[in-house]
């Protein structure tokens, strides 16, 4: 028979296992956290015979990896490249709203 653990967060790595009770952690007063933050955009060329050409868009918070992933695919024989973007907050919605797609 497998006893339980003596300690609750041994399972799951430290986490706490009711979050229901946590703060979130961007709140309408900590619109600071996001505005203004620089996020790499890298896009690159879909293959096929699409016209005009279908390009596939990925947002990335390191700019060596969106670097990575453009020279991945410029080596494949793909057009791809990367733009700087910045993140600009448009709404902050209640915890627990979902938005249908």
């Amino acid at each position: 028979m497998i006893q339980a653990k003596e300690n609750p967060r041994q399972g799951n790595q430290g986490h706490l296992e009711n979050l229901s009770n946590c703060n979130p952690i961007v709140s309408p007063s900590a619109d600071g956290l996001v505005f203004g933050t620089h996020v790499a955009v890298a896009v690159i060329q879909i293959r096929g015979d699409h016209n005009p050409p279908r390009y596939r868009r990925r947002v990335l918070l390191s700019l060596a990896a969106a670097t990575r992933l453009v020279d991945r695919a410029t080596a494949d024989g793909l057009d791809a490249s990367v733009i700087l973007c910045r993140l600009m907050p448009a709404a902050t919605l209640p915890q627990g709203v979902m938005l249908d797609d």
